[in-house]
């Protein structure tokens, strides 16, 4: 079709009939011999300590090859990168390491604290329940407003406080359009913390091929170029020695465009032990884990005249970001 009648015609969408006739392939979908499962056990505390782990028994369990913990990993994969820095225009920006699973202590419910590899879903399920943590709870924080409070819990140690980073931008005299104005209108607005629950939850399967020393990665991915370069990164493999495959992806919304532990983490696995590794999110842990969206607070002034002129205009927002970002 000529380019001036494609303009505004209405065009098949040619991935239709695979999807509708369920022929599509997601992650899901992938079968490799020896395939192992993996189960994620996460942290039921929004705050708290990690004293100790106990795990004798799950490795015990019958087909469990594989129990790892934060001390196992904490040498050998990187920190997952945070979304904003100093460059991005971020200036002061506090970054705080974010390990893949969980040492010393767990800062938001659902954060992964062990993961168990085994040869069926279920038996790595069960195996979640014979490990023992003891956790110490500590006050925790639900909102920015208690993160800025004088008494706030400090969520990273070697932090001051619980303020992530202060951004803003400006343009004209404020202060003499509001000196000038007749009426200043001011409201608090509340945009409610949100899960962007997608059809398809999260999915990685890994495979490390020795002989290349080569990691494929197949994930429900919006981001597969800045998921190879990051997993490369944390995993401390050559760029061109990692393959980052995105199929079929059944919905996002933007909370697959994060770089998340269970990518890094099933990479490190799958080449520890040599034999592919697949984890499939449960839709309790999308809504525990997978990144939530907006949580902010807004104060805005409107400086306006008699005749409806606004003249200027104040917008403070407070963001809960959470425990990492």
């Amino acid at each position: 079709m000529p380019v001036s009648k494609s303009v505004g015609a209405r065009i098949k969408r040619r991935e239709d009939p695979r999807l509708i006739q369920g022929l599509a392939h997601y992650v899901d979908d992938i079968r490799l011999p020896n395939l192992l499962h993996v189960a994620i056990l996460r942290s039921p505390y929004a705050h708290a300590r990690i004293n100790g782990i106990n795990t004798d028994a799950a490795q015990n369990l019958s087909g469990v090859k594989s129990v790892v913990t934060g001390e196992d990993v904490k040498d050998v994969i990187g920190g997952i990168p945070c979304a904003a820095t100093d460059p991005d225009g971020f200036p002061g920006i506090k970054v705080p390491h974010h390990p893949v699973l969980a040492t010393g202590k767990v800062r938001f419910v659902g954060e992964p604290v062990v993961a168990v590899a085994a040869t069926d879903a279920y038996i790595a399920q069960d195996a979640l329940d014979l490990i023992e943590v003891d956790y110490e709870p500590l006050d925790a924080i639900n909102s920015a407003d208690a993160a800025f409070a004088d008494d706030a819990p400090i969520i990273h140690e070697d932090w001051d406080d619980n303020m992530a980073f202060t951004w803003s931008i400006a343009g004209g005299d404020v202060d003499a359009a509001f000196a000038e104005a007749d009426h200043v209108v001011s409201q608090r607005i509340d945009h409610q913390r949100l899960v962007p629950n997608p059809m398809e939850t999260r999915g990685v399967v890994a495979q490390y091929l020795p002989g290349k020393d080569q990691l494929n990665l197949w994930s429900s991915t919006q981001i597969p170029h800045l998921l190879r370069t990051q997993i490369s990164v944390m995993l401390n493999m050559a760029e061109n020695h990692v393959r980052v495959i995105a199929p079929e992806v059944g919905g996002g919304f933007g909370c697959k465009l994060n770089v998340y532990a269970e990518e890094a983490l099933l990479g490190h696995m799958a080449k520890y032990l040599v034999q592919p590794v697949k984890w499939i999110e449960g839709r309790r842990e999308n809504f525990l884990h997978t990144i939530h969206g907006r949580d902010q607070t807004g104060d805005v002034e409107l400086a306006v005249k008699n005749d409806g002129t606004i003249l200027g205009l104040k917008y403070t927002v407070s963001a809960d970001v959470g425990a990492y970002y």
